[in-house]
């Protein structure tokens, strides 16, 4: 499988097609990107080709010099579908827009007695900005059947990400918007593993089904969906949890709010 890697363009990442790249380079000035047989090797390239580049695409003419993007959240792309209909290529990489051109929503779940009652206390947050209409604070209990899907925060982070990709699906325009986590799991399950896991009949390695698998291809599905638009890739910034980043403390207290009104049928 080629991997094509963007280290400059409109959204850095390694992607698994010529046509997911081009969308990225074409027209771009400036761009820097390489085609490459080994994932690894396209990573070390992307993120080793942050000011400039001699380098151009073994399928392009295009030149590579400096590009004014830098290093900021994670990139997403998005590749032609398998049969299931999802997409086959979504490679993450470090880039992509700037914090200052991409509307930024937090997301954060919580999960009281994690692992540990049958039933916890869980709920999800998504944050807009202060005193924000948007902002959003529900008990799994509202959107997930808990008996049959005992909430882990695993779940309630994916149905963060859910709650605010549906949000920018349903919104008329084309700017750019990132997907801001303090889940490490989330991130990487829709931007890394799940190339993988699709092509393994969505089991892991060790042949067990991959859990939460419902809201992974819902997402991965609405990802598409607003990929499909043409409007630029949906980002994901992973940042750590309670480190004082206003808008992750934000998420994080919808989402306690939350996991307090959780019902129990």
């Amino acid at each position: 499988m080629p991997y094509y890697s963007v280290a400059k363009g409109r959204n850095a990442g390694v992607y698994h097609s010529w046509e997911e790249c081009k969308q990225n380079v074409h027209g771009y000035s400036g761009a820097v990107f390489k085609k490459f047989s080994s994932e690894g090797e396209a990573r070390s390239f992307m993120h080793n080709n942050g000011s400039s580049s001699g380098y151009s695409s073994s399928d392009s003419g295009y030149g590579s010099s400096n590009s004014r993007y830098g290093s900021s959240g994670y990139g997403s792309g998005y590749g032609s579908g398998y049969g299931s209909g999802y997409g086959s290529g979504y490679g993450s990489g470090y880039g992509g827009s700037s914090k200052s051109k991409s509307t930024r929503i937090y997301t954060d779940g919580a999960s009281r007695g994690n692992g540990r009652t049958k039933t916890p206390e869980a709920g999800y947050g998504v944050y807009f900005g202060p005193n924000d209409s948007r902002n959003v604070g529900r008990a799994m209990s509202e959107v997930d059947d808990v008996k049959a899907n005992v909430p882990t925060n695993q779940r309630a982070e994916l149905t963060a990400i859910r709650h605010a990709l549906q949000h920018i699906d349903s919104q008329a325009d084309s700017k750019p918007y990132t997907i801001v986590t303090d889940s490490q799991y989330s991130q990487k399950a829709l931007t890394e593993w799940s190339n993988n896991w699709q092509k393994n009949n969505w089991r892991t390695s060790n042949g067990a089904p991959v859990a939460n698998q419902d809201l992974i291809k819902e997402n991965l599905s609405l990802m598409n969906k607003i990929n499909s638009r043409g409007q630029n890739s949906v980002q994901f910034e992973h940042v750590r949890g309670h480190n004082g980043d206003p808008g992750n403390e934000g998420a994080d207290a919808l989402a306690n709010s939350g996991a307090d009104k959780l019902r129990f049928y």
